[in-house]
C-alpha cells in the first residue's frame, strides 16, 4: 500500500488536495491500482506517508511491529483501519442480506473451525456493563441532572467513574482504555469526544458535588436493598503520592500505612453500614489525628436521622475509641462496639465464670469468651487455642534465646578471668 496525492479543481478554477490509500493488486489483465480508502488531505509531511501506509497494513494483517511507531502516525493508522475494516464488513454484509434477491448466485456455507479463528479490535464489556447497569439502576443521570450536570458532563462523569472502577488510572490513560481496550463508550452511546481535560473537569464537578452525591446514593441503596442500618462501621486508612505536591492544602508528611514515610500522604475515611454499602466518605489531612476525625462523621449521621432509625452502633477499632470518643458517642445517643484501648485489666476484673466456647466457622479454631457487665458497659474478653498455642512457641523461642545470649555472657565472664583469653572489648 502508498499513499497517493490527487489535486482536483472545480469550477472557478480553485482546486483542492485529496490523499488516497492505494492497493496495487494481481487481475486477469495484469497488475493494476485500486483506492483503498480516501484519507482527506493529510497533515503529514510527505516523508512520513509510507510509514502511515505500511502501519495501516500491519493494523489490517493483525502484524505487530518491532519498534515503536510514532505515536500520532500509530493512531491515525488505527483510526483509518477501523474505517476500512468497517466497510469491508458493509460490503460483505450487502452481498450476503441482497445477493440473492439481486439475481445473483445464492450464498454458500462451509464449516470453519473456531479454534483458528484471530479477532481484532476487540473491547471489553463485562464489567463495565454491570458498573453502567448499577449508574441506571440508581437513577445516577438524574441526580447529576439534579446538581444542574449538563448532558456531556453527565457522560464524561459516567466514563470516569467506570474507568475508576475498572482500569483504575489517570484521565489521560483512562482515554487510551475507553478508545482501545474498553466498550463503555458503545455503552453508553453518549457520542461525546474523548480527551483527557475533559475528563479532568468531570472529575472536579463530581467532587465539588460528593456530598449531595453520596448522600442520594445512599438514599438509593436504602430504598432499593430495605437497608435497616442499624449498624455503622467507621475506620481510616492512608495513601501516599509519589510527587512532592508542594501546593496541597491536605498532603502531609506523616507514618504510613503502605510503608512509604518518605512520601506526602492524605487519610481516606470511609463509613459502611452492616451489608457493607458506603454511607459517607472524607478526605482529611495526611498526618490528622485518627480519633479527632469522628465528630465529622457523627455530624454526618446526625442529618440524616430523620431518613431512618436513630438506634445505631457504631464499630470501630482501637485507634479511633479514646475516652473521648466513646464519651461523645454515648451523648449523641448511639451504642458502640470498639476494641478497648486498655492494654491489661486486673485479674480480679474477670470472676471466675464459666468460659464459653464457640467453633469458629473454619471448622478448626475455638474460640473462648468471657462476658463482664458493669453499670454503662460489657466487656468481651476473647480468645483463641491457636493463637494461644502461637504465643507459647514464641515464647518459647524467645527463652530458647535468652538462655543462649545469657550462656554466651556467661562464657565471655569466664574468658576475661583466664589467662591467654581474648581480653580486648
Amino acid at each position: 500500500m502508498f499513499i497517493r496525492e490527487k489535486i482536483k479543481k472545480v469550477n472557478g478554477g480553485k482546486s483542492y488536495i485529496q490523499h488516497q490509500l492505494i492497493e496495487s493488486i494481481r487481475t486477469p489483465s495484469g497488475p493494476r491500482q485500486q483506492i483503498v480508502l480516501n484519507l482527506g488531505q493529510l497533515s503529514l509531511p510527505e516523508e512520513k506517508w509510507k510509514t502511515l501506509a505500511n502501519c495501516i497494513e500491519g493494523f489490517l494483517a493483525n502484524q505487530k511491529t518491532l519498534f515503536p511507531q510514532d505515536p500520532e502516525i500509530e493512531a491515525k493508522a488505527r483510526h483509518y483501519a477501523s474505517q476500512i475494516r468497517q466497510e469491508r464488513l458493509d460490503r460483505a454484509q450487502e452481498r450476503i442480506t441482497g445477493g440473492e434477491s439481486a439475481g445473483e448466485e445464492p450464498a454458500q456455507y462451509e464449516h470453519v473451525n473456531i479454534n483458528s479463528l484471530i479477532t481484532n479490535d476487540a473491547k471489553t464489556v463485562g464489567a463495565e456493563h454491570v458498573a453502567i447497569s448499577q449508574m441506571n439502576e440508581y437513577g445516577f443521570d438524574k441526580i447529576l441532572q439534579g446538581l444542574d450536570f449538563t448532558d456531556d458532563q453527565i457522560a464524561y462523569s459516567k466514563m470516569l467513574i467506570v474507568g475508576r472502577m475498572v482500569h483504575p488510572g489517570s484521565e489521560r490513560d483512562t482515554v487510551r482504555w475507553l478508545s482501545e481496550t474498553s466498550g463503555a463508550g458503545e455503552l453508553l452511546d453518549s457520542g461525546v469526544k474523548l480527551y483527557d481535560k475533559a475528563l479532568h473537569r468531570a472529575a472536579v464537578l463530581l467532587w465539588e458535588n460528593h456530598a449531595a452525591i453520596e448522600q442520594e446514593l445512599s438514599k438509593r441503596a436504602r430504598e432499593i436493598f430495605s437497608l435497616k442500618e442499624t449498624v455503622i462501621l467507621y475506620d481510616l486508612t492512608n495513601t501516599y503520592f509519589e510527587g512532592s505536591k508542594r501546593g496541597s492544602k491536605v498532603a502531609r508528611r506523616y507514618k504510613s500505612k503502605e510503608s512509604r514515610n518518605d512520601c506526602p500522604l492524605i487519610t481516606l475515611s470511609l463509613t459502611v453500614d452492616e451489608e457493607g454499602f458506603p454511607k459517607q466518605s472524607k478526605v482529611f489531612e495526611g498526618n490528622v489525628s485518627e480519633p479527632g476525625t469522628l465528630k465529622d462523621i457523627l455530624d454526618g449521621l446526625k442529618k440524616e436521622d430523620g431518613m431512618f432509625s436513630n438506634d445505631r452502633t457504631i464499630v470501630m477499632d482501637a485507634g479511633i475509641a479514646t475516652e473521648e470518643n466513646i464519651a461523645l458517642i454515648r451523648k449523641n445517643g448511639y451504642k458502640y462496639v470498639v476494641v478497648s484501648r486498655k492494654k491489661s485489666f486486673e485479674d480480679t476484673f474477670w470472676p471466675e465464670t464459666d468460659e464459653e466456647k464457640i467453633m469458629l466457622s473454619d471448622g478448626k479454631t475455638t474460640l473462648g469468651m468471657k462476658l463482664v457487665r458493669t453499670e454503662e458497659e460489657a466487656f468481651l474478653l476473647c480468645h483463641s487455642e491457636a493463637k494461644e498455642a502461637k504465643e507459647t512457641k514464641e515464647k518459647s523461642i524467645l527463652s530458647l534465646k535468652e538462655q543462649r545470649f545469657e550462656e554466651a555472657l556467661s562464657a565471655i565472664k569466664e574468658g576475661l578471668e583466664k589467662p591467654k583469653r581474648q581480653k580486648k572489648i
